[in-house]
């Protein structure tokens, strides 16, 4: 009896390690936000910002920043810019 409540513990724990990983490596709210301010970012590019070290909050902040003022600028450059130092809040 004690077996199986400890195996159903086991269980929900992972399950809720599983959800909060899958929602620390993948943004939904960042990348709904982004969506609606015609920010075209795919979710594997997000979860590449997180495995790089770059904070995707201020490469789409920065995006939908730059689009709301009709600049036309990649992802990838504000990533390669904060990579090397830079402010992005700045530059935008």
């Amino acid at each position: 009896m004690t077996g199986g409540i400890l195996l159903w513990v086991v269980i929900i724990v992972l399950i809720i390690v599983f959800i909060w990983l899958f929602f620390y490596f993948i943004p939904l709210g960042l990348w709904f936000s982004a969506v609606f301010a015609r920010v075209y970012v795919p979710i594997g590019q997000l979860i590449g910002m997180r495995i790089r070290k770059v904070p995707p909050g201020i490469i789409i902040n920065g995006m939908v920043s730059a689009t709301k003022a009709g600049l036309t600028l990649k992802t990838d450059e504000l990533e390669a810019h904060y990579l090397a130092g830079g402010n992005i809040r700045s530059v935008v």
